[in-house]
């Protein structure tokens, strides 16, 4: 029975997929040519510590600086790999990313800012009625009297700078593989160059933002130790310079205040020696640590020009409407009596 109505109006079934395989045609011709481009690589970072030891951390306490405070150890922990795809999100690490530089040719160059705008329709029909509609009511949004200094530091993003961080999103993804490790950074766009200089981009600038927040607590105590290195290397090299003075202007004295005032100098010169080696291996030992910590990444995959489309997929999306078609027409012929009886019905009465 089924067989038999779908033949019956098999010419209906005919024209309705010849339709729906044109629509798939024009849209398949009309669709934009997209190629992708993608790389992968594993974070890398030294587990193990460096810990002050005890002399060295007794030897800055007497000179009243306490470095054991900064050896949190939050400073060991790495920062999760499911982070990364958060820190990707944020406008913040976008807004940073359109600023950044295209390659169109060995002379010119534009920003992914301005790159973006030129895909974007700059006519909006809402955007234009809005405009013209409820913008006189409300007024100009930015007519307003904060600077752009405080906009600025309350991470104020324009419209403009919002349509294109959207759009922008659209171009590139990342994907984080838990179980083996591994991060891999796609990006599509029409230019084949583009897409690979966008997998560049994102790749660069999440390992540096990263490489940023794992070393941060570090270079905050590298600073630290070498600010109070500097300060007591000053403080010694007065006291030599001191002690050096006194010993030569009295080279002929030997009286019993000369030999304790001499040996006063060189035990508080030996201190602040002993203090200032102390604070030396410190520094050293932040240096060390902030190599330990910071974060290699390994490339497995590395990011190339593309040399075959990945979108669109013309031949199934032609497949896809022709199927679409016929599942439609035959539908229609199943349901159509049905249909017309249960309206008759609701009809009569």
């Amino acid at each position: 029975e089924f067989i038999k109505s779908v033949w019956i109006y098999r010419k209906l079934v005919i024209k309705i997929t010849i339709v729906f395989f044109m629509i798939g045609l024009i849209i398949a011709l009309i669709s934009p040519i997209m190629y992708t481009s993608q790389t992968t690589f594993v974070p890398q970072t030294a587990d193990n510590s460096i810990a002050n030891s005890n002399s060295i951390g007794s030897l800055a306490s007497l000179a009243g600086i306490n470095l054991s405070s900064a050896n949190s150890s939050s400073l060991d922990k790495y920062i999760s790999p499911l982070l990364y795809s958060k820190i990707i999100e944020s406008e913040e690490f976008t807004l940073s990313l359109i600023e950044e530089k295209l390659i169109l040719s060995d002379i010119n160059s534009i920003k992914i800012k301005d790159y973006i705008l030129q895909d974007l329709n700059t006519f909006s029909i809402i955007g234009f009625i809005k405009k013209y509609t409820i913008g006189f009511l409300i007024g100009d949004k930015n007519d307003n009297i904060l600077s752009n200094e405080i906009l600025k530091e309350y991470g104020f993003i324009s419209d403009e700078d919002y349509r294109i961080i959207l759009a922008f999103k659209k171009k590139f993804l990342i994907q984080l593989n838990e179980k083996d490790g591994f991060i891999k950074v796609i990006a599509t766009d029409k230019n084949p160059f583009i897409s690979t200089q966008i997998v560049k981009l994102v790749t660069k600038n999440l390992q540096s933002r990263i490489i940023s927040l794992r070393t941060n607590k570090i270079k905050e105590q590298l600073d630290y130790s070498l600010e109070q290195y500097e300060q007591k290397k000053i403080e010694f090299e007065s006291l030599q310079i001191k002690l050096a003075k006194f010993i030569d202007s009295n080279k002929n004295i030997s009286t019993a205040v000369f030999s304790s005032e001499r040996k006063k100098l060189e035990s508080e010169y030996a201190l602040q020696e002993n203090i200032l080696t102390g604070l030396a291996n410190i520094y050293n030992q932040n240096k060390i640590k902030l190599n330990k910590n910071t974060p290699i990444f390994s490339v497995l995959d590395e990011a190339s020009v593309p040399n075959q489309k990945s979108k669109p997929m013309r031949t199934l999306i032609v497949f896809i409407f022709s199927i679409l078609g016929m599942v439609i027409s035959i539908s229609f012929i199943l349901l159509k009596e049905p249909l017309l009886e249960i309206i008759k019905n609701l009809k009569e009465k």
